[in-house]
């Protein structure tokens, strides 16, 4: 019993034409946990024509949305695709302090500790200008997912859920900040 015939992962095998005793995974094989079907939580972007013809239940964004030339990012979801709560405000407070302010400041006016220190070349964006103000929550989400020029991406060390908190607690500073209106 110990010397029977057997592939062992990765070594040569004469049973197969290619050699290899590993067979390659077949083609569109998602690894466990990792589909991503939801593309507005996942991604912070909006369906495309293609994704509604997978007979999705979500709803395509207003032409006049997607297809207007004001809009700098016209792929980028308008609204948070959970649920946010105070508990969830908070979290994304303490996630914003870790990982944001030391750019970006406490306040959001790009003015953190390492933008304080030299690094401004160039300056840590403040969420406070009139682009980000009008920008969709999606940016925000795509930005810690993907970076954006000299900022690197969060990705692999903010969650998901994290990263939509993160947006959640950055629109909140941006009102904080906000002047009232004069009567």
């Amino acid at each position: 019993m110990q010397d029977q015939p057997k592939a062992i992962a990765y070594r040569e095998n004469s049973f197969y034409k290619d050699g290899s005793g590993s067979r390659p995974p077949v083609e569109g094989t998602v690894p466990r946990g990792y589909l991503r079907e939801d593309r507005s939580f996942f991604f912070g972007k909006k369906l495309t024509a293609s994704d509604l013809n997978q007979e999705q239940k979500y709803q395509m964004a207003p032409p006049s949305a997607t297809g207007n030339q004001t809009n700098p990012f016209p792929d980028d979801v308008e609204t948070i695709p959970m649920p946010i709560t105070k508990t969830d405000l908070d979290r994304g407070q303490e996630r914003y302090n870790i990982y944001c302010s030391v750019c970006h400041g406490m306040t959001g006016y790009g003015d953190g500790i390492v933008a304080r220190r030299g690094f401004n070349k160039p300056s840590p964006a403040s969420y406070h200008q009139e682009r980000l103000q009008k920008a969709p929550v999606g940016h925000f989400f795509d930005v810690m997912s993907n970076g954006w020029g000299a900022m690197p991406n969060y990705a692999s060390q903010v969650s998901v859920e994290d990263r939509w908190r993160i947006a959640a607690y950055i629109r909140a500073l941006q009102l904080s900040q906000m002047k009232s209106p004069q009567r």
